[in-house]
């Protein structure tokens, strides 16, 4: 299994905006900021166990 994952540009643009925003509410409460990699991490720990395929073989997330 692999321990590196390569982001595209996009995906790194919109990694680095959510890491904004989910930092600024952090703050407000109090705690401490996350880097990038750190919320790319939390992001697969709660979904990955949502990940299914449909039936023309599309990956989406099957959340309850």
């Amino acid at each position: 299994m692999p321990t590196n994952l390569r982001l595209t540009a996009d995906e790194q643009d919109d990694l680095r905006k959510k890491t904004i925003e989910i930092n600024k509410l952090l703050v407000k409460q109090g705690m401490q900021p996350l880097r990038d990699s750190e919320l790319a991490h939390k992001i697969l720990e709660k979904s990955i166990s949502y990940a299914e395929v449909t039936e023309s073989g599309e990956i989406v997330l099957m959340i309850e």
